[in-house]
C-alpha cells in the first residue's frame, strides 16, 4: 500500500450525525488546490520574458505566504502529529486514550498550511497496536478517491527522490 509519512495538524473525535453533504467537493477542492500550489513551469532561461515570469513566480508566491499566515492566524490550531497517509486510511501515535476497534471517527488533517481548510474524512478505526492508530476511510465518490491517491503518489515520490538526493 502506497502511503507517505509526514508531520501535519490533525484533529480526531467520534463521529457524530452525518457528514455534511459538501464534505467531499470541499476535500476533491483542497485536493486540486494543492497540486496547483505544487507545480513548479520550468521556463529555460534563454526564453523571451523568462526573467519576467520568474519575477511574477515570486511574487504568487510571496502572496500565497501571507495568505497562508493569515489564514494560521484565523483557525483553530490543531496539533502537529506524525502520521502515515494513504489513499484508504489513516496512521498516527496515540497515547492511553485511543478508541477501540470499530469506532468510527471524523478526522481533519490540514494537508497544506496555505489551504484555507483541512480536510475531512470519516473513518474506522481498524486497530490500535503499539500506540499507532489505524483508521480506514469509509467509502468516498471515485473523484475523491482518486485525487487522494494521486495526492498520495506525488507526496511518496517527492519523499523518495529527497532521500536520494544528498
Amino acid at each position: 500500500m502506497l502511503s507517505y509519512h509526514d508531520t501535519l495538524p490533525l484533529r480526531w473525535q467520534p463521529a457524530q450525525g452525518a457528514l455534511p453533504p459538501a464534505w467531499a467537493e470541499q476535500n476533491l477542492r483542497m485536493l486540486t488546490a494543492l497540486v496547483a500550489l505544487g507545480e513548479r513551469v520550468m521556463v529555460e532561461v534563454d526564453t523571451p520574458g523568462a526573467a519576467e515570469f520568474e519575477r511574477l513566480h515570486h511574487k504568487f508566491d510571496l502572496v500565497i505566504e501571507l495568505l497562508g499566515a493569515l489564514l494560521r492566524t484565523t483557525r483553530e490550531a490543531m496539533p502537529a502529529t506524525p502520521l502515515r497517509l494513504s489513499g484508504t486510511g489513516l496512521f498516527w501515535a496515540t497515547s492511553g486514550d485511543a478508541p477501540a476497534a470499530g469506532t468510527l471517527l471524523d478526522v481533519s488533517v490540514q494537508l497544506h498550511a496555505c489551504a484555507p481548510t483541512p480536510l475531512q474524512w470519516r473513518g474506522e478505526v481498524v486497530d490500535c497496536r503499539d500506540g499507532e492508530l489505524q483508521l480506514r476511510f469509509l467509502a468516498m465518490p471515485e473523484a475523491l478517491a482518486c485525487a487522494l491517491e494521486r495526492h498520495v503518489f506525488m507526496q511518496h515520490r517527492r519523499s523518495v527522490a529527497g532521500a536520494r538526493s544528498p
